[in-house]
């Protein structure tokens, strides 16, 4: 099986602070992974620099097969961010508009959008099931619905992966149902490769076909039946003190959400 990441013995700090210590994490082609773990566990910057966007002071990782220092298929690879903290509402694009800047990386920033870009950015926003927003600006739609136009930016240039980083902090429960029926259709009719940055161990226990528990190392990756059983051994020893864990519902399913006691 295709190896969409691969890192082995990664290492990173910054300054004197480490941030990940003798990491080794493999995700295959056709799995969703979850990455879990508490605040400042050095989850964001394990995505960073599978992204690329720093490099490992120890370590190797392989995107794809090809040793990160020459992967250049970038537009392989879909990317959506801690949005609902950062976006600006005010700002002046429609739904179409902020799609279709997914496609800048393959076209050209300055080329004009053919007939068959245009079309592909549909696509994207239909598969999202955003089609009656599509001409609507972005600031008017609620917290659940950006996030899925931003995973249709994300979408609109085919790529075989697609990296979430905690993308449903700020969006209410009724969306996060939403969401995670949609990354689940992704997986299962689509094909794609995902890995998730979460919070939310309930709904990952639920969807996902692979868990990686962090905290500067890895504490567990493996299914999430295995995780369940092993679920509080495993939190306890990645947070450093036992944790309690509350219900609450999704989508008619008992789930859980963590909640770590102070």
């Amino acid at each position: 099986m295709t190896e969409m990441i691969r890192m082995e013995r990664v290492h990173f700090s910054y300054q004197n602070e480490k941030v990940l210590d003798n990491v080794s994490l493999t995700l295959h082609q056709g799995e969703f992974l979850a990455l879990v773990g508490p605040n400042g566990s050095g989850k964001s910057t394990l995505i960073k620099l599978a992204l690329g966007w720093l490099k490992p002071q120890a370590g190797d990782i392989q995107l794809m097969g090809q040793d990160i220092r020459r992967f250049r298929d970038r537009d392989k690879i879909g990317y959506v961010s801690q949005k609902a903290n950062s976006f600006n509402l005010g700002f002046p694009a429609t739904v179409f508009e902020v799609v279709a800047a997914g496609l800048y990386g393959k076209m050209g920033l300055f080329r004009w959008m053919g007939r068959k870009e245009k079309q592909k950015v549909y696509e994207a926003i239909e598969q999202v099931g955003l089609s009656d927003w599509a001409h609507r600006n972005i600031g008017r739609l609620s917290g659940g619905q950006q996030q899925r136009a931003f995973i249709a930016r994300a979408l609109v240039s085919d790529p075989d992966l697609l990296i979430l980083d905690e993308p449903t902090v700020g969006v209410d429960a009724e969306s996060v149902d939403r969401f995670y029926r949609l990354l689940t259709h992704l997986h299962r009719e689509k094909g794609l490769t995902l890995l998730l940055v979460t919070h939310d161990i309930g709904a990952v226990t639920t969807y996902v076909d692979r868990i990686a528990c962090l905290n500067k190392r890895i504490f567990f990756h493996g299914d999430p039946e295995e995780f369940t059983r092993k679920q509080k051994e495993i939190l306890t020893a990645a947070y450093g003190h036992e944790v309690q864990m509350i219900d609450h519902q999704h989508e008619a399913k008992d789930e859980m959400s963590l909640f770590v006691s102070t």
